[in-house]
């Protein structure tokens, strides 16, 4: 038991040194991370419309750039606010990466996206979505679709 205790010291310790000696690599794959999931979840947004494509202004690749303008609009801002506290954090502050910090962090950036979900540039886009949707599924009722 004593054994698994110190091997777990060990570990967080070398953890801390790794965090310590390769900051910018760490926001490199955080951020890199970050992107990969935000495209993700836009891209399978996007793919569970497809029978609202044809009823968008723009076809399909209309709609996946109002998928994006939807989300990114919302989403850039706390990328890059969190690329400027992770760097802060991990070049400067080690001592603030603590979970408190992230959870803080996590909060206001919640409050942002609620913000920016009222611009009225996302709800217009948010419209353009929402009306294709609505328009594939009343083509689905009425068996056009």
């Amino acid at each position: 038991m004593i054994a698994l205790i110190a091997d777990s010291a060990a570990q967080q310790a070398a953890a801390a040194a790794w965090k310590r000696a390769h900051p910018l690599t760490l926001l490199a794959i955080s951020t890199v991370i970050s992107l990969l999931i935000i495209s993700l979840f836009v891209a399978v947004r996007w793919l569970v419309s497809m029978s609202a494509w044809k009823y968008h202004p723009g076809k399909a690749m209309g709609f996946l750039k109002d998928e994006f303008a939807r989300w990114g609009v919302a989403i850039g801002p706390i990328l890059l606010i969190g690329m400027f506290l992770k760097a802060y954090i991990y070049l400067y502050r080690q001592d603030l990466d603590t979970p408190n910090t992230w959870m803080i962090y996590g909060v206001c950036m919640i409050a942002i996206r609620i913000v920016v979900r009222r611009m009225p540039y996302v709800k217009a886009v948010a419209r353009h979505i929402d009306a294709a949707k609505a328009e594939a599924r009343a083509a689905k009722a009425e068996g056009r679709g």
